[in-house]
């Protein structure tokens, strides 16, 4: 039970304080000192958010363009979300894999390689494409209508994890 258990805190899950004293022992070390990194482990893990109910950002502002438009948050201080996010896809440029009216959901913690389905954030907007590479600040994107961007000062590129195939709204 204490291997399985340290296991399972080095996979990311933060013990209760009933099993301090097994992995304690496991450890050989004192309970006060595993209650200790428990709560260091507590403070400092990214709060994990299942995907589905991520904020929705972003909204059109070329259709023709695949571009989006982020409104300023955390207090108009940022316009780039930093944690996972969703948006509702209102542009044809990416049909056949994404149609208008579907959710997708994105993770700014990913980083993008070629073939990925991203936004390149820069200036407040967002450009949707297939990710070609990068170079000098800018990004090459490819779109499933067959065109091609490059979008120049890039501050963020955020990978498609997930998407809706079914249009539900």
């Amino acid at each position: 039970m204490p291997q399985q258990t340290f296991s399972t805190w080095k996979a990311g899950v933060i013990p209760r304080p009933r099993q301090f004293p097994a992995i304690a022992a496991f450890l050989g070390v004192s309970e006060e000192d595993v209650a200790e990194m428990a709560r260091e482990a507590a403070e400092t893990s990214p709060s994990i958010t299942p995907i589905t109910v991520a904020r929705t950002y972003g909204k059109i502002s070329d259709r023709k363009a695949g571009k989006f438009k982020f409104e300023p948050i955390n207090d108009g201080r940022k316009r780039i979300p930093e944690g996972r996010y969703a948006i509702i896809i209102d542009t044809k440029v990416m049909e056949p894999v994404f149609h208008v009216g579907v959710k997708v959901w994105l993770d700014p913690s990913r980083w993008p390689t070629v073939g990925d389905d991203v936004l390149a954030h820069s200036g407040g907007f967002a450009w949707i494409g297939r990710f070609e590479g990068m170079s000098n600040g800018s990004v090459q994107l490819v779109r499933y209508d067959g065109s091609q961007l490059e979008v120049k000062n890039v501050e963020a590129v955020h990978v498609i994890v997930l998407s809706e195939r079914v249009v539900t709204a």
